[in-house]
């Protein structure tokens, strides 16, 4: 969230102007309206409203001010701190900004913010007598600062009945804390002080000794709040609110949504038992009619699972502290009644804990005051909490924030998803193998594979789906165009849309099961999981970015929304199900479609071998190449399940057709290259065996393997069918083989190509045992592989004091990976790994034989490369390529140190 929390008044900041008799600036917007307590003076533009004092004041502060306080100090000028996010400006009337930057290094002031008000604080004023005293409210708390040259900081912090000034404990119920605003009226060391409170549309004045002396609507409070336009009274009370309650051992929490043309109710159910809180269900009931509360919203509902009490009456008396919910669940059982009490505006709340590299940065704020604003469109600041705030999630910094020193850690700050992998399990603070609203934000470098700005973990094994992201922080500066900040806030809430089990626009027909695509295929969604790049306004076919940024407006679509404030737990929260599963709330397709003919120019294919025995892994060769329509094309280099441009739909033997879901997701990816007949065709290797949802090959048949591919020009195209045999164990010892590749750790390691994270430690330990006990078996050539790449790696691992480096063991690699390579070209075996697998894998042994020292081995293994596949006669083309990356390699091992 930005300093100051969102306001439910109907105007942003108010603030006093030091004058006798008293007058005040009301801030709304990019206006403002001069008040006394008798009438309203003026309204203009806030750079107008005074004369010339407030003309040059900058964005956004002009017309993004979420708060602001008049400074008290024994000199005129008059000074004001305005605040926009976590941005302040030091104005001094008639001269101009004397600071300008962060509120929390607002010179002698933020050193002093308390810990639990650098966020959200509710209301901010000025004290008088003292020069630079200034009180933050928050709730029914308060933290009072003397800053400035002599201050002597932050002086109380604690409840207002904590003050020494009776009045605060005589407040009324609904005013005694949650202010909107609060303006000091006057008072000296001779008198008692006197304030202005105002929360939504009541306002109250007090006496600091005595208590209230005014209670009611502005006009009954102050004449010239009353005589406020309209625009400025009406209150801007939320529409949704979070109520929560128990019967026995049932906890309820419910969501209560009137944002829409038709309300929405939803829940969450949870058990006790023996102090342990369990899931339970998830339940969501859809108005047929508008309501105003109070109101009673009656029906059956939809459950996530079956129910004896499927009809729901729900009973609201309004969303504000104080509420009240009454949930009664009827059916063929005994009816269950649970009271619920308003706990938030904010239907679900996100604990999220941030890492990140020193030298990087943390998520920015954005001022679309920078930016042309299109028809429609409000000046604001963005930042990735007020993103998802607009959509009613609550995302709070939590945890043990940690910048990692990068001392010791040398050149190679490139991060593979082991090492990635290996940061979340270990340094997420609050990571729980169960389902939980708590989320990790690592900020890295770079990726050590491909240029991807943001990846997602999704993997099983425990309650590990969707619990940690990384953000790479040298792909958003050189991804950056015209805004950097800008794209950077659209990353971070994207990747976080992904860790709630978004898809991206284009791809929910992939979802499971099937929903249907927004305008254009999904690429014409205004929307956080869109790619401004893929953008299309119209008509199909043609990206315009500069058009996405103009119409954008910060949101995510209504099938997201709907899924974000109301999906089922399991489906929503971090640790449920796998991404893409049950996501965006929406009617379901029957089928997945086959896409529309393509234009593209493009073919895909699927290929490999056909036959796999028992745990062994499923590896498969996607080749995208001219369909002869054209001479060129434009081509999607990157062809990874991981990213996003290629998707393998599996059926398996029972007829189900889901799509592969890998551990990992990579995003952010724009590398398109040209298909022509020099070079025309691309290849890569797929490893399938392991997803997110576990082993995709875990019982014995027919699977059937397609791709879906997407061209630069957003067409979708299919690939024939790839048939594959999984065999049952020819004899036992297929079966000790196969099962010491079958666990979850082992398939997140041959996914990784092996790793030093300690939670991999019983998956290591197998694949040992699989080299040691059946060392002449097929299938220990995979455990090889993975054992022998992690071993040729520098192996980065985040501590409490920075980073620790693995050296490579280049032993130890060059003896697995020698292995794999001799047996995959054993003629006398068809043991072994794929085509694509063995040209990287020469290569990592190329390089072990390098960082070893005997650069004279490493060029023979790049020769040999090059030979082995003159010798099978692939293509000319291909050939061709293959060379070009053994040479590329050559080059690179002998100018490295």
């Amino acid at each position: 969230m930005g300093f100051m929390r969102a306001k439910t008044s109907g105007f942003d900041a108010i603030f006093g102007l030091t004058e006798d008799p008293w007058r005040a600036i009301v801030v709304r917007e990019d206006r403002a309206a001069r008040i006394n307590q008798e009438t309203m003076q003026t309204e203009d533009l806030l750079t107008n409203v005074y004369d010339n004092e407030l003309k040059a004041i900058p964005e956004p502060f002009a017309s993004c001010s979420d708060g602001a306080f008049e400074v008290r100090v024994n000199a005129w000028p008059k000074r004001t701190v305005f605040i926009a996010g976590n941005q302040c400006l030091y104005w001094v009337w008639g001269k101009g900004a004397e600071y300008q930057g962060p509120i929390t290094s607002l010179p002698g002031f933020g050193e002093h913010i308390p810990a639990d008000y650098r966020s959200d604080v509710d209301a901010i004023m000025c004290l008088p007598n003292v020069p630079y005293r200034t009180m933050l409210f928050k709730g029914n708390q308060c933290a009072i600062i003397e800053w400035g040259p002599k201050g002597r900081g932050c002086y109380y912090v604690g409840p207002l009945t904590g003050l020494a000034e009776k009045g605060w404990s005589k407040l009324p119920a609904d005013m005694s804390g949650d202010f909107d605003h609060a303006v000091f009226l006057g008072g000296s060391a001779g008198g008692w002080y006197h304030t202005l409170l105002i929360k939504g549309d009541k306002a109250l004045t007090m006496n600091w000794d005595s208590g209230p002396v005014k209670v009611g609507t502005y006009a009954e409070v102050a004449a010239g709040l009353g005589a406020l336009p309209e625009q400025y009274r009406k209150p801007r009370l939320p529409a949704a609110g979070r109520f929560i309650g128990a019967n026995g051992s049932l906890k309820l929490d419910l969501r209560v949504d009137l944002v829409g043309a038709l309300p929405v109710v939803s829940g969450d159910i949870f058990t006790t038992e023996n102090g342990v809180e369990s899931y339970t269900n998830s339940f969501v009931l859809d108005g047929t009619a508008p309501l105003t509360l109070p109101a009673t919203l009656t029906g059956t509902a939809t459950w996530a699972e079956t129910t004896t009490r499927p009809v729901l009456s729900v009973s609201v008396d309004k969303l504000a502290p104080g509420g009240t919910a009454k949930v009664t669940f009827t059916g063929s059982q005994e009816a269950v009644t649970c009271t619920c009490a308003y706990t938030s505006r904010f239907l679900r709340s996100i604990d999220w804990e941030i890492d990140a590299l020193a030298g990087t940065e943390p998520p920015p704020e954005y001022p679309t005051t920078s930016e042309a604003i299109g028809a429609g469109k409000k000046k604001r600041i963005v930042t990735v909490q007020s993103a998802f705030a607009a959509a009613g999630i609550e995302l709070r910094t939590a945890g043990t924030p940690n910048v990692v020193s990068v001392a010791g850690a040398g050149a190679d700050l490139k991060w593979s998803v082991a090492e990635l992998h290996a940061a979340m399990v270990s340094n997420f603070s609050l990571f729980s193998d169960t389902l939980q609203w708590k989320v990790w934000t690592f900020i890295a470098s770079r990726a050590a594979e491909g240029s991807p700005r943001g990846l997602m973990f999704d993997y099983v094994g425990g309650a590990g789906q969707r619990q940690g992201m990384a953000v790479f922080w040298e792909e958003l500066i050189l991804g950056a165009t015209r805004d950097r900040a800008r794209e950077d806030v659209r990353t971070y809430v994207h990747e976080l849309g992904h860790a709630l089990n978004l898809a991206h626009s284009w791809q929910r027909h992939l979802i499971n099961p099937p929903r249907e695509l927004g305008p254009r295929d999904g690429y014409g969604d205004l929307s956080f999981m869109n790619y401004p790049w893929y953008y299309q306004a119209t008509p199909p076919g043609l990206y315009d970015e500069p058009k996405y940024w103009k119409a954008f407006d910060w949101q995510f679509t209504a099938p997201e929304l709907r899924h974000l404030r109301h999906g089922f737990f399991r489906d929503v929260a971090f640790g449920g199900v796998p991404w893409m599963t049950n996501s965006a709330e929406t009617t379901a397709l029957p089928d997945l479609a086959p896409p529309a003919p393509s234009r593209s120019g493009l073919r895909v294919e699927v290929s490999g071998r056909t036959a796999f025995s028992h745990g062994e892994p499923v590896v498969a060769e996607i080749k995208v190449s001219l369909d002869g329509s054209t001479p060129t094309a434009q081509a999607a280099a990157d062809l990874s399940p991981q990213g996003e441009n290629l998707t393998i739909l599996v059926t398996d033997p029972a007829a189900d057709t889901r799509p592969f879901q890998p551990v990992v997701h990579a995003c952010g990816v724009r590398n398109n290259l040209t298909l022509d007949a020099d070079n025309p065709a691309i290849y890569a290797s797929a490893y399938l065996g392991y997803s997110a949802s576990g082993f995709t090959f875990d019982q014995p048949g027919t699977y059937r393997l397609s791709a879906r591919y997407r061209a630069p020009d957003g067409s979708t195209l299919a690939s024939p069918d790839h048939i594959i045999e999984v065999s049952p164990p020819a004899d036992e010892q297929d079966k000790a083989a196969g099962d010491l590749l079958t666990g979850h750790q082992q398939g997140l390691l041959l996914t990784f190509l092996g790793s030093d994270a300690p939670q991999l430690s019983d998956g290591n330990a197998a694949l040992d045992q699989l080299i040691t006990d059946h060392g002449d078996h097929p299938l220990a050539v995979y455990a090889r592989m993975a054992k022998g790449t992690n071993a040729g790696r520098n192996f980065l691992t985040l501590t409490d004091g920075g980073i620790d480096v693995r050296p490579a063991d280049t032993d130890t690699s060059i003896e697995q990976l020698s292995e794999v390579v001799a047996t995959t070209l054993d003629e006398n075996t068809d043991a072994g790994v794929d085509n694509i697998t063995l040209n990287a894998t020469m290569r990592r042994l190329a390089r072990a034989h390098a960082r070893g020292g005997d650069i004279k081995e490493a060029d023979a293994v790049l020769d040999q490369l090059v030979e082995v596949f003159r010798d099978k006669h692939v293509p000319d083309p291909v050939l061709a390529t293959i060379t070009e990356q053994a040479e590329a390699t050559r080059t690179e091992l002998h100018e490295q140190p």
